[in-house]
């Protein structure tokens, strides 16, 4: 072999490496480089959402997977049409949307709760359900909350800037654990006092919140409510003569349960 046809043949081998390399470089910024999306036009909001989002980290095609037919057509509609005519590419397949996490995880349907699954998982919600409001913002809004929970709507007036994640834990290990425990309603009320309320410890009424108030739909209490369960109190001569059948918190302070002395 010729010093020429080596030269040839070390020139080729190089030149085919080169191009195998090159390709294998386009390929992994087609492929892997979030970037390479960015690049196109119709893609900017997507970009700059998905770069302000929790899931900059992930890659693009980790949930918007594409087949080879649908590369093809975007392709062609690349090459042959204006940018902003080309039709939507990408979609995130279902196997995606319902299981973005690992088994077992803190965000997983089984969270070392006995193998019990969390109540979304069990209503077969997806997680773009709730998790999709707009492009690639994965906080859930209020309204996304009440297309299912049509009735949670908050009739006190205070509390209809919060969010339902304030107060419902919809990450719980079970459906009961969603609704709020007393704790969680005097880490804001124990402070607020709205109407002079206290909440002293050791009294008959450390109970759950939820059990008198119903924040969603009869907040405050009347007459009739405390008598659903102070029923004797129909029988009792010392209430009837003193006419006291109006409000019990004319004379029990909410929250103490017991008066010193009648008015």
């Amino acid at each position: 072999m010729t010093k020429v046809m080596f030269g040839l043949l070390v020139g080729a081998g190089a030149f085919i490496a080169g191009l195998a390399y090159g390709g294998y470089c386009l390929y992994a910024y087609i492929e892997y480089d979030p970037t390479f999306c960015g690049s196109c036009h119709i893609m900017e909001k997507a970009w700059q959402t998905w770069q302000a989002g929790p899931h900059n980290r992930v890659n693009c095609h980790t949930c918007h997977q594409q087949g080879l037919g649908d590369r093809a057509r975007i392709v062609w509609h690349w090459a042959t049409q204006e940018y902003q005519d080309i039709p939507p590419h990408s979609t995130c397949p279902q196997g995606v949307r319902r299981l973005p996490y690992e088994p077992g995880s803190a965000l997983g349907p089984d969270r070392g709760n006995g193998g019990s699954q969390d109540p979304c998982v069990r209503a077969n919600l997806q997680c773009l359900s709730c998790h999709l409001p707009s492009l690639h913002a994965v906080e859930p809004t209020v309204e996304a909350c009440q297309t299912c929970h049509i009735p949670a709507r908050t009739s006190i007036g205070g509390m209809v800037g919060f969010h339902c994640t304030t107060c419902h834990n919809f990450l719980a290990k079970a459906a009961a654990e969603i609704l709020p425990e007393r704790e969680t309603c005097l880490a804001c009320h124990a402070t607020m006092q709205v109407k002079g309320e206290t909440f002293p410890e050791g009294t008959p009424m450390a109970f759950a919140c939820v059990d008198c108030h119903k924040p969603h739909t009869k907040p405050f209490l009347q007459f009739q409510d405390c008598l659903s369960c102070h029923t004797a109190v129909l029988e009792d001569h010392a209430h009837f003569e003193r006419r006291a059948f109006t409000r019990c918190v004319e004379c029990h302070q909410p929250h103490s349960w017991r008066t010193t002395e009648w008015r």
